[in-house]
């Protein structure tokens, strides 16, 4: 990913709207998130970052789906300016987003729903809080929550995880 589309998501962009400013990436809260993952969730079987000097994406390798899923990855952007992207995806073919980040006529912490994370319409995101540690525990949370019960129904539903 170069500079230029670290400060936008020209892919969520419409004609004529303007772009969605993201920031510069914080390789330090990534790799805070990337321990954190990988001490609270035992089906982590990578957690890597795309470049070891330069990080711009925190990419979780989980050993199994929701539901019918057998494998699923969570991808991970975070700003120096606080703003993030978690993406997740499976072999099924299913994702979901959770962003905090500017976006035009939506709130700030969105929540892109499944099966297959719209750029839009978005819905408020059921996470709130602002600190790295805090949203990734939130971030898990849900997915656990949609993991355990198999389903994706409800998955921003929680008030304020974790």
């Amino acid at each position: 990913m170069t500079d230029a589309e670290d400060e936008t998501f020209s892919g969520d962009s419409q004609p004529g709207e303007q772009a969605e400013v993201f920031g510069p990436i914080d390789a330090g809260a990534l790799r805070e998130i990337r321990d954190l993952i990988v001490t609270q969730e035992p089906l982590v079987e990578t957690a890597s970052l795309d470049d070891p000097l330069n990080p711009q994406i925190l990419s979780i390798e989980l050993a199994d789906g929701v539901g019918a899923a057998s494998t699923a990855r969570i991808d991970i952007r975070w700003s120096l300016a606080g703003n993030y992207a978690a993406h997740y995806t499976d072999n099924q073919g299913r994702d979901f987003r959770f962003d905090c980040h500017p976006k035009p006529d939506a709130p700030t912490r969105h929540f892109h729903p499944p099966p297959d994370a719209p750029s839009r319409p978005v819905e408020p995101s059921c996470i709130t809080v602002r600190e790295a540690s805090l949203v990734t525990r939130a971030i898990l949370h849900r997915w656990r929550y949609a993991y355990t019960n198999s389903t994706f129904e409800g998955i921003n539903d929680a008030e304020n995880p974790p």
